[in-house]
Formats: structure tokens, C-alpha cells, sequence
């Protein structure tokens, strides 16, 4: 008895030494520019341990009974462990999400295909339809079921993020295959289906590995040598966002052998069969890692961050990279026929854009998260620029076109991988104001990318040639310029409003900050001192 006694003591010292580390951890102050650190060092305390206990029995079997009712108390309330970030199944997730995308945003990349098919096949197919139609119905699929994001972030608060996806992976399915199924070749149809229909799917399987990542993924401080497993805040997204560019690739080559072996509707069904079977298989292995510390705000609209200058910088951001983007990705195919060249050889060169997706997204991501997100986009988007207007405009050749593919490719979807970086410096790593501010941003991305194409076929020359996409290239040139400018002037604002927020703030004060537009100025080129901004 007095054995097993001894042996129940010293248990419940060693418990209650872990208890006395927690506590000690709890108590000491997190720095205040780091918001980073907030989350990893949140993660490793259970909310059930952080009051301090000091109570002494006079008696040992009192003191025994005592500390027995208390471990009692922390078995029940404490939650279970929180899975530890940057590492283990952090790793699955991260290949889920990279699946997901690459048949969520490939698919939509596959859309240059169908449109230059449609495009140079509209007297046999769709009689009537001008190139406007197709141009149109690229845009809905893009953004009209982004406009429904914060409907989609209340959705998901409702039946899970895996339930969000599980949506979309059916939507999307059912949207290729009806389309597949138009024998009369009704452009209505073509709007329902592959537009409207595939706008949801994209929108429910895209947005929400956005929002998963972060939640596996963080930034630890740069300590003396830089570890690149500990600063994995903006790569995770760049490695999944880099799906969309592997999907691209076979969507883009894949589809348009199938297309000229069969034709345009045995495309669009092999493709759907693909989706649904890779997307299943992700989502099934997919899941949501729980912080018992972490309360996410599934709103649709949150009227402290919709007045927060911030939250315009980003939603200025996602518009302009959208112009660009968009653009530039719709156009690249088709003005490669303008060229001369055959529509495989355009498929080449859209299928090589999406080969720069997929090496340049990670390499987004690994600069973003060592110099910063928006430093990092803002300079990214500088070069495409320099890319648009220098080497698109004046080029005549097929080895052109295919360097201005790969390049453009790397940097101009550099909006993907940062986005979610971008929006928790905004919000100041607030995690609980994260979703709602991120799903109210696409909503404007989403009304852009529905415009972008309509902009850019309205920019198209009409008659054939070398500079029939003149006007495109200066549109998407100067739209990468203002993004430049712009995310220069929210790096100011984000290190000026960290400078006036402290610990203590309530959301509605931090919310409630309006840097001087001096201090902004000044703050815009500051590098020294200033951290993953």
C-alpha cells in the first residue's frame, strides 16, 4: 500500500512540475511585433492549465486526495494534444491541398484550351457566339462563385471545411459532364454549365485550402541561422498553390490531345472523371487541425475590418493582380495563333505558363516567408511588369512566345501564394478576424476575374496579327505597376499601425487605427527592423 502510494506521489510531482513550466510559460510576454509567435507559442498551452494552484492539505492523505481531484479536473477539461506545426501530418495536408488544386484552379487554367477551340471553331459549334461569349463564360467560371465567398465561409463554419470541399468536388464534376452532354450546342448551356456551374466548384474547393494551411503551417523568428522548416507560413501555400500549375500542365497538354484524337466533348469528360477521383482521395485524407485557443469567426461580413484601411490595401491588391492576371492567362494561347502558329503550339505555350506556376509558386513562397510576403509580391510584380511591356509587346516568334509562357507563368500568380500571408499581416495575426476579412477580399477578386476577360477580348485588335494584343499587353503591364505601388504604400501602413497596436487591444481598437499618412510614407521602404512584412 505504501508502495503504490510512493510511486502515486511522485506521478503527481511530475505533473504538477509540467503544470508549474506551463504556468511559468503562460506569464512570460510575447513580443509585440511578432505576431507570428502568438500562434506557436498559444499552441503549446492547454487552456485548462493556466490557473496556478497553491493550496496545502495539513495532512498528507489530504494533500493526497487534493492532488489526485486535480488531476482528476485536468483529464477532464484539458483538450486534446494540438497536432505540432511545420511537421508531420502538417505534410499531408499540405499534399491534399496541393491535389485539390491542382484540379480546382487546373481546371480552370484548362479553359485557355476550350476558349481558343471555341474561338477558332464558333461558325461549326456555337453559330452566333462571338469571341465576347467565350471570353465571358472564361471570366463567370473564375468569378462569379467567388462573389459568394463569405456565403461559402458561413457554410464551411456550418458543416466543415471537409463538408466545403466535398461540395465543390460534386459541383465540379457535374458541371464537366453536363457540358460534355450539350449535343445541340446551345450557348446558354456553356454558360450554365461550364461558366456558372463551374464558378461554385472552383470557388468551394479553391477558397478553403487557403484558410486550412495556415492553421499547419507558421513563421518561428529568424534566429541565428535561418532553418527553412521553421519559417513555412508562405511556402506551405506556394508548394499547394503550385498544384494549379502541375494541373495546368495536364489539363492543358492532356486535354487537347484527347481533343483532336476524339473531340472537345470526350475532353471535358476525361477531365471530369480525373477531378472527382483525385479530389475524393484528397479530401478523404485531408484534416482541419484543431486549437482549443483559436475561436475562427465564420461571419459573412464584419463592419470593424470592412472600415479598416488594411483590409481596401488587400482587396486593391487581389483587383489589380486579377486585371493582370487573368488577362494575361486567357490570352497568351490565342495570341500565339495570332502569331502564325498552330493551336497545339498554343497549347504549348499555355501548358508552359502553368509550368512557371508550378516553379515559381514555391519560390514565391521561400522569398516571402525569408524577406516578406509583400516586399516579396510587390517586387515580383514590378518584374512581370517589366516582363508585359518589354518582351511581350515587341515579340514576333514561337521562342519568344514560349520564354514570355514560363516567365510570366512564375511571377504573375504570385497574388495565389501570398494572399492568405498577406491578409494575416493585415489583420495583425488576429486568427479569429482571419476568415471573415479573407472570404469579404474574394469577393472582390472574384467580381474582377469575371471582368478580366471581357477587359482584355474588348483590348484585342480585330484585325490578325503581331499586335493584335498591343493593347492587352500595356493593360497588363500597367495593372502589375499599381499593384507595385500599391502594396508598397499597405507595407508602410501594416509596420505603422504595428507601431501604434499593442497587446492589449480589443479587435474593434486595433480596427479602430489610422496611421498619418506621413508616417505611412516613411515606413513604406523601411527594411531594417521590420520582419516577414
Amino acid at each position: 500500500m505504501s508502495d503504490s502510494i510512493s510511486k502515486e506521489s511522485i506521478s503527481i510531482q511530475k505533473s504538477s512540475s509540467v503544470i508549474s513550466q506551463d504556468s511559468n510559460s503562460m506569464s512570460s510576454p510575447l513580443p509585440q511585433s511578432q505576431g507570428n509567435v502568438h500562434l506557436s507559442t498559444l499552441d503549446t498551452i492547454p487552456q485548462s492549465i493556466t490557473r496556478p494552484t497553491s493550496s496545502k492539505p495539513d495532512d498528507e492523505e489530504a494533500q493526497l486526495g487534493s492532488e489526485e481531484e486535480e488531476e482528476d479536473i485536468i483529464e477532464v477539461k484539458d483538450p486534446a494534444p494540438v497536432l505540432p506545426m511545420n511537421s508531420g501530418y502538417s505534410w499531408v495536408v499540405l499534399t491534399c491541398a496541393f491535389f485539390i488544386n491542382f484540379c480546382a484552379w487546373g481546371n480552370n487554367s484548362a479553359f485557355a484550351v476550350y476558349f481558343a477551340y471555341y474561338s477558332s471553331h464558333n461558325d461549326t459549334l456555337y453559330k452566333g457566339a462571338t469571341g465576347v461569349d467565350f471570353a465571358a463564360i472564361g471570366g463567370i467560371t473564375f468569378g462569379v462563385g467567388l462573389l459568394f465567398a463569405p456565403l461559402i465561409n458561413f457554410i464551411t463554419g456550418k458543416i466543415g471545411s471537409r463538408g466545403a470541399l466535398s461540395i465543390g468536388n460534386v459541383i465540379q464534376f457535374v458541371a464537366l459532364f453536363l457540358t460534355s452532354f450539350d449535343s445541340h450546342n446551345q450557348l446558354w448551356q456553356l454558360y450554365l454549365t461550364q461558366g456558372l456551374l463551374q464558378s461554385f466548384g472552383l470557388a468551394f474547393l479553391g477558397i478553403p485550402c487557403f484558410t486550412i494551411l495556415p492553421q499547419w503551417f507558421n513563421n518561428k523568428p529568424i534566429g541565428e541561422k535561418y532553418i527553412i522548416s521553421d519559417r513555412m507560413l508562405t511556402l506551405s501555400q506556394g508548394l499547394a498553390s503550385a498544384g494549379s500549375g502541375a494541373g495546368g500542365i495536364l489539363f492543358n497538354l492532356g486535354m487537347q490531345k484527347v481533343l483532336q484524337v476524339y473531340d472537345v466533348r470526350w475532353a471535358l469528360r476525361v477531365q471530369s472523371f480525373i477531378s472527382i477521383f483525385v479530389v475524393s482521395l484528397s479530401i478523404f485524407f485531408l484534416r482541419v487541425r484543431k486549437n482549443p485557443n483559436v475561436k475562427i469567426a465564420f461571419t459573412f461580413f464584419n463592419k470593424d475590418v470592412f472600415f479598416f484601411p488594411g483590409f481596401w490595401g488587400g482587396v486593391l491588391y487581389l483587383v489589380f493582380a486579377m486585371f493582370g492576371y487573368v488577362v494575361l492567362l486567357y490570352s497568351l494561347a490565342d495570341w500565339t495563333l495570332s502569331l502564325g502558329y498552330s493551336e497545339y503550339q498554343g497549347s504549348i505555350v499555355a501548358a508552359l505558363i502553368s509550368l512557371g506556376i508550378m516553379i515559381g509558386r514555391p519560390i514565391v513562397g521561400l522569398l516571402s516567408d525569408r524577406f516578406g510576403a509583400i516586399s516579396t509580391a510587390a517586387y515580383s510584380y514590378l518584374i512581370c511588369a517589366i516582363l508585359s511591356l518589354a518582351m511581350w509587346i515587341p515579340a514576333r516568334n514561337y521562342a519568344t512566345a514560349i520564354a514570355l509562357g514560363i516567365l510570366t507563368g512564375a511571377v504573375s500568380g504570385t497574388v495565389f501564394p501570398t494572399v492568405a500571408t498577406i491578409t494575416l499581416n493585415i489583420v495583425n495575426f488576429r486568427f479569429s478576424k482571419f476568415n471573415v476579412t479573407f472570404y469579404m477580399e474574394w469577393v472582390f477578386l472574384g467580381a474582377a476575374a469575371i471582368v478580366s476577360p471581357v477587359i482584355g477580348i474588348a483590348l484585342k485588335k480585330s484585325e490578325l496579327g503581331p499586335t493584335q494584343y498591343a493593347h492587352c499587353s500595356i493593360f497588363v503591364g500597367i495593372s502589375f505597376i499599381c499593384i507595385f505601388i500599391e502594396l508598397m504604400i499597405l507595407r508602410g501602413f501594416i509596420i505603422s499601425t504595428r507601431e501604434i497596436a499593442t497587446k492589449e487591444m480589443t479587435d474593434e481598437e486595433y480596427f479602430g487605427i489610422r496611421p498619418s499618412m506621413s508616417r505611412i510614407i516613411t515606413n513604406t521602404f523601411r527594411f531594417k527592423g521590420v520582419e516577414g512584412i
